[in-house]
């Protein structure tokens, strides 16, 4: 398949291009055009207001490609948790919401102190939402932020916490897919809690997010979903090699101007030895890191 805008020649499985990373179109795919999912609204909940009979909203808590998150108490239960409403381009697509609801049943399975608890997956108001367990705290992304590199000790903590979740998650089959900084909370106490499995995908269960999708952010994405590959655990490794390097050195091995000359720098770039940013980092650590970024997702 010739590249749009460098005419260099891919294979026909290749989602984007080898040599400058432009997005390439799918077989049959014709010019993008303006859609009614583009030009639905996201729906916005109002602090008091009260959604789908139950769901008393306290506060937005934030918004995403998958939606947005707000605190609310279960009026039910009287607890206060977590709901996401789903952005349009998931709201009308029904064979999305099926996956979804399949993929929510081996989520629910994981029960371990370092994963975010879901709930269920549900639709009031012509709206998708999913609950899920309310974690009081900070996202890593916004410690880094705030505070710049961390600790190797307080890293090191962290990523230990982050691996026992992901063990657990991969024991029930279960690949995150988009392991970031953004969703790994901290809680009040230091406990680290990995969200928003709603996009992950049991390797157990093939096809149920079907085939050539491209899931994921850029700056975490391993090589293979790049190619837009079945993401088996080692994409978490590799998503995971990077979370450890941005909290060793405060930046992603791989940046850009776009998303495209970031996958291109997944693909085809090694990444930089994070000792030469933060020279104090261990030498055992350095390897374990490089360990995670390996290209080749067998040598993980």
């Amino acid at each position: 398949m010739k590249c749009p805008k460098c005419n260099f020649d891919n294979p026909s499985d290749t989602f984007f291009c080898g040599k400058c990373a432009t997005p390439l179109p799918s077989s049959g795919q014709g010019p993008l055009t303006q859609t009614k999912t583009l030009q639905t609204p996201i729906k916005e909940l109002n602090p008091g207001s009260t959604f789908a009979g139950r769901y008393q909203v306290i506060e937005e808590l934030g918004k995403g490609g998958m939606g947005r998150v707000y605190k609310v108490l279960d009026t039910k239960v009287n607890e206060k948790i977590a709901l996401k409403l789903l952005n349009p381009a998931i709201a009308l697509d029904d064979k999305m919401i099926e996956r979804f609801k399949n993929e929510m049943i081996l989520t629910r399975q994981i029960s371990h102190r370092n994963v975010c608890r879901m709930y269920d997956l549900n639709e009031a108001e012509g709206t998708p939402f999913i609950t899920m367990e309310y974690v009081a705290g900070e996202d890593l992304k916004s410690t880094i932020r705030r505070v710049g590199p961390l600790g190797i000790g307080k890293a090191v903590l962290i990523a230990r916490q982050v691996c026992e979740g992901l063990a657990e998650a991969h024991r029930l089959g279960v690949v995150h897919r988009d392991l970031k900084p953004q969703n790994i909370m901290l809680d009040k106490s230091g406990v680290a809690h990995i969200m928003d499995f709603g996009i992950a995908h049991s390797v157990q269960h093939r096809g149920l997010t079907g085939p050539g999708a491209i899931v994921g952010t850029p700056e975490y994405m391993s090589p293979e979903q790049v190619d837009g590959e079945e993401a088996d655990p080692r994409a978490d490794l590799y998503a995971l090699g990077i979370v450890l390097f941005e909290m060793v050195t405060g930046q992603v091995p791989f940046a850009g101007d776009s998303s495209f000359a970031i996958a291109y720098k997944q693909k085809n770039e090694p990444p930089p030895d994070p000792a030469e940013l933060t020279p104090q980092i261990p030498e055992d650590l350095v390897r374990a890191i490089l360990r995670c970024l390996e290209k080749g997702k067998e040598r993980r």
